[in-house]
Parts: structure tokens; C-alpha cells; sequence
């Protein structure tokens, strides 16, 4: 369209220089024949009145086109000088538009003090699910969808892009929650910055966008990690805070009372019996000392290895609980990093718990394998299983099943677990057994 107007404002300017030139020659032509007549008719060369009037009008019609004819080349090199301009300008929005289209960001760039829209990028309409139209206001077009964090719908004058356009600020990564098109919610970081003319006025700005919808989601479920397994910690200090006061302080107090016998004890003879009832006494403390100290650090996994600490753990279950234990995790004799190894071996330790308290099972069978770059672990009971479903979402936080699944995402595996009521249980372990697994020392 701008094209056409330039060519039509061309085709003027050249039309009306031919005039001017024509009428020029006429009055030439004109002046000069006027001259030849009176120098042919006339004996003594003398011009009356009506002859100067004439010839004063083709002057002044003479002066006049000659003016016309500069003032219209005038014109025409101004007109060359702005359709060169215009072309440039042109060629540099035309790169601009090339540059910005294939930006992996959403780029909108609008009209200051209006707002209105002049240019966004293909990416824009993918982030929003919507398209926004060239021309319109952006505040009414997608503006009036912001809200903060907190649920508060922007106000103009608070919005990113008005604060840009009407006072200079410029945005640095300012997430912003939008609608899209499709009704669904997304988080935007926003850079925007204002664009200025050559006399440093604001002319326009332009606007930044990405999704970190993602990013957020993820942060806040490390945050609510963070919060379960900060209250597993108290729940575990708990336990073990009841454990001392309740076991080792009534252990403490019947110590005391022997270690007072023995003060009122006059016969040599009635020492024995005495210090044999002390001695059991300590022989109770050391042995919750040690249950306690691993419960807090399986020592054994310092001294023997991953494998062996599990071997013995379901050694020591299976005993305790009468039930048969059927082993195999040849894969896990290879060393692992400390936190990998503590996670496995908790989430085991976990799995026997659960067995000890809910299965009234009769055998258990843990294995371990390697399969598609997978350290793959099950630890199966033929106890009388439960409602899967029902447990899980009744979790709330507690360190049963969602603290396994926890413990394991932190190192990067996964956990599942299937189970029918009647027909047991069976907990699935998952972790990657390439390098960032494997580490020297520690297990």
C-alpha cells in the first residue's frame, strides 16, 4: 500500500513538471513571436500599451512556471530521498520480522502511549494459545488475563508493559500468571524495555516472555519434599527421644536402684547376685544403644557393603519374625555413592517395617538386577496385601510409602508398588545404573 502511494505521489510530481515546462516554452514561443510581430509591423520598433501588458504577463507567466519547474525538482529529490528511506526502513523491519520470528521466545513489540500492538513473533501465539492482533490495544487483548501469584488480577497502571511504555522502567524476569486460550493457567517471565526516538522520547517498547510454568511446578514440589522429609526427620528424632526415655530410662532407673542395693549391701556373699543383676542391666542398655545407632547409620554399610548390610538386615527380620527369606542381589556388590546406597537400604529397611507391621506374611523374597541401564530391586511378601489406592492417598506426609518414593526421587529413581488384598505385595525399585550412580568408597 505504501509502495502504491509513492509511485501515484511520483507520477504527480512528474505530470505536474511537464506542465510547468510546457507552459514555459508556450510563453517562450509566445514572447518571442510577439517580438517578431512588432518588428515586422512596426516601422520605428515602438510597443504600445497593450503590448507591454502583454509581454509583462508572459514574463510573469514565464518567472512563475520556472519557479514551478525548481520547486517541483526540489520536490522530487525530497520525494527520491524519503522513498529511499522508506525502502531502508523497509528492509530493516522486514529483518527485524526475520529475526524475531524464529525467536525461541515470545516477542511482542507495541506503540507508545497507546499500546497498541505492531509486531509479535510466531512463538507468542504458542505460549498464549491465542492470537493477538496487530493494531489493537495489548491491555485488552491479553492485559486484562494477568494476575499476580496470589490470585490478584493487575491493575493497567501496575502492569509490566504500561509501566514500560508510560514511565521508562525497564522489566527484568517478572513473573506474570496468565490465561491462555484454551483455559488452562501458565506462568510468564517477562523482560521488557523501552524504545526511543532520536530525540529520546518513547516510541514503543518491546516485550520478552517465556514459560516457566514448569520451573515453578518443580520448585514447589522440591519445596513440599523439602517440608515431608524435614517432618520425617522430627517424626524419626521423636521416635528415638521416646525409645531413650521410655527404654533406656526405665533401664537408667532400675540401674540406679541396683547400683543403691549394692551401697547397703554389708556381706561380701550378697554382692554377686547384685552386681550379675547391674550387669544385665548394662548388657539391655548396649544392645538399645546399638539398635538406636543404627537405626540412625546402618554401620554396616561403612564396614561390609551395600549387599551385606541388606543380607543381614533380612537375616535379622526374618529371624525375628519367623518367617522364610529368599535373597539375591549379586548387582549390588558393586560400589555405590554413600547417598545411593543409604537411600537403597533405607527403602529395603522400610519395606521389612511395613512387612513386620501389616503383611502377616510367611516368606519374603528380595532380588536385584541390571536390565536396560537400570538397577532394577523387588522386595515381594506373600502376606495378605492391601488396598493400594486407599493407603496412598491417606498418606499425608508420613514417612510410610511416599517417604520410600521420596527417598528414592532424591537420587534419581523411581518407586512403585502393586498389591492385592489376599495375595500380597510387592515394592519395585528403580535407578539409573550408569555413571552419576556408581561412585569409589562408601558403601
Amino acid at each position: 500500500m505504501q509502495t502504491t502511494e509513492m509511485t501515484k505521489s511520483h507520477d504527480w510530481l512528474n505530470l505536474h513538471k511537464k506542465i510547468g515546462t510546457v507552459t514555459l516554452w508556450v510563453c517562450i514561443l509566445a514572447l518571442g513571436g510577439n517580438i517578431t510581430w512588432i518588428l515586422v509591423t512596426s516601422q520605428n520598433w515602438h510597443y504600445n500599451t497593450e503590448s507591454l501588458f502583454l509581454v509583462s504577463g508572459i514574463f510573469l507567466v514565464m518567472a512563475l512556471s520556472s519557479a514551478l519547474i525548481r520547486s517541483i525538482n526540489h520536490a522530487a529529490r525530497i520525494e527520491r530521498d524519503r522513498l529511499f528511506t522508506s525502502r531502508e526502513l523497509q528492509r530493516s523491519q522486514a529483518s527485524l520480522r526475520a529475526v524475531v520470528k524464529f525467536m525461541p521466545v515470545g516477542v511482542v513489540v507495541v506503540e507508545a502511549p497507546s499500546g497498541h500492538l505492531i509486531l509479535a513473533n510466531d512463538r507468542h501465539e504458542q505460549l498464549l494459545k491465542y492470537m493477538l492482533m496487530p493494531g489493537a490495544s495489548l491491555w485488552e487483548q491479553c492485559g486484562q488475563r494477568a494476575y499476580h501469584g496470589d490470585g490478584r488480577p493487575y491493575e493497567y497502571c501496575e502492569w509490566p508493559i504500561a509501566r514500560v511504555i508510560h514511565s521508562g522502567e525497564v522489566v527484568l524476569d517478572e513473573e506474570v500468571w496468565t490465561e491462555r486460550g484454551d483455559g488452562s493457567r501458565v506462568c510468564l517471565s517477562i523482560n521488557a524495555a523501552p524504545i526511543l526516538d532520536g530525540t529520546g522520547v518513547i516510541a514503543a517498547a518491546v516485550i520478552a516472555f517465556t514459560d516457566v510454568t514448569e520451573h515453578k511446578e518443580i520448585a514447589e514440589e522440591r519445596a513440599t519434599l523439602t517440608r515431608r522429609l524435614i517432618n520425617a526427620q522430627e517424626e524419626e528424632r521423636q521416635r528415638i527421644a521416646r525409645e531413650l526415655h521410655d527404654e533406656m530410662g526405665q533401664d537408667l532407673t532400675a540401674l540406679s536402684f541396683e547400683l543403691k542395693g549394692l551401697e547397703e549391701i554389708d556381706e561380701i556373699r550378697d554382692i554377686k547376685p547384685a552386681v550379675s543383676g547391674a550387669r544385665r542391666i548394662v548388657e539391655h542398655m548396649s544392645i538399645r544403644v546399638h539398635d538406636t545407632a543404627t537405626a540412625l547409620r546402618p554401620m554396616l554399610l561403612n564396614h561390609l557393603g551395600l549387599r551385606e548390610a541388606i543380607e543381614g538386615l533380612v537375616i535379622t527380620w526374618s529371624e525375628r519374625l519367623r518367617i522364610s527369606a529368599d535373597v539375591h542381589l549379586e548387582p549390588l556388590s558393586v560400589p555405590l555413592n554413600d547417598e545411593t546406597a543409604t537411600a537403597i537400604y533405607r527403602v529395603i529397611q522400610e519395606a521389612l517395617t511395613n512387612v513386620a507391621k501389616h503383611s502377616q506374611a510367611s516368606g519374603i523374597s528380595i532380588t536385584a538386577q541390571i536390565s536396560d541401564d537400570l538397577l532394577r530391586i523387588a522386595v515381594e511378601d506373600d502376606g495378605e496385601g492391601f488396598d493400594h489406592e486407599g493407603i496412598e492417598n491417606r498418606q499425608l506426609g508420613c514417612f510410610g510409602l511416599s517417604g520410600m518414593r521420596e527417598r528414592l526421587t532424591l537420587v534419581g529413581g523411581n518407586f512403585s508398588v502393586e498389591s492385592i488384598p489376599g495375595r500380597g505385595t510387592t515394592v519395585y525399585v528403580s535407578l539409573p545404573s550408569v555413571a552419576g550412580q556408581f561412585g569409589v568408597g562408601t558403601s
